[in-house]
């Protein structure tokens, strides 16, 4: 599996960029990086804006932008799948994190994998809970690349509209969400963020 971090958009809600809040005595892109980097054969990662690209890269990360800038975690996937890995193979996997994930386990993908691959015909395998999908926290083929092309290119961004022109797995994510914290807590806002600073050294992470 290899894997494709997004570097986040604006950022509007925080009010700064997520991808270099602290985490952990790091930057939260770095500590998400080093998880993907524990279960994927190679990470890229998504950005588009040249001091985040530059930061990135005298980290030692690999970085690639967007071909359809603007078009959120959809053209993040496709990005990655174009231009990060171009030599994959139809049939080979994905996943694709974005970079507030503070609390996300490197198990939780593997097990996406898994249940990617029980079926070939399957090209998407998305966590879900109740009526909540997270599918910039789920594991794609490489086939998605050109139906994602095919949608950014008429502007037809949504996550949701994509996983309805691919065959897509949702995988209930009870047993994942049994473990507190949640590994799809996501950081969105200032009051996200301190909340989740505390429950990490609550917690002992």
């Amino acid at each position: 599996m290899k894997g494709i971090l997004t570097a986040g958009g604006l950022s509007r809600r925080m009010g700064q960029k997520k991808a270099w809040l602290e985490w952990g005595g790091q930057p939260m892109i770095l500590h998400l990086h080093r998880l993907l980097t524990a279960v994927c054969e190679d990470v890229v990662v998504v950005a588009n804006d040249p001091d985040d690209e530059r930061r990135l890269r005298e980290s030692g990360l690999r970085t690639v932008r967007d071909v359809y800038a603007g078009q959120g975690p959809l053209a993040g996937l496709h990005a990655g799948l174009s231009a990060g890995f171009p030599a994959l193979r139809e049939e080979e996997a994905v996943c694709l994190v974005g970079c507030d994930l503070p609390f996300l386990r490197g198990e939780v993908l593997q097990d996406l994998e898994r249940e990617l691959m029980l079926d070939a015909k399957v090209q998407a395998a998305v966590p879900r809970l109740s009526d909540k999908i997270h599918p910039v926290c789920a594991v794609y083929r490489a086939d998605v690349r050109e139906i994602a092309a095919a949608l950014l290119q008429n502007e037809e961004n949504r996550m949701r509209r994509f996983l309805e022109a691919v065959r897509t797995k949702y995988v209930e994510a009870t047993e994942w969400e049994r473990h507190a914290p949640s590994p799809f807590a996501n950081v969105n806002t200032p009051d996200d963020y301190r909340e989740a600073c505390i429950l990490w050294k609550k917690e002992g992470f």
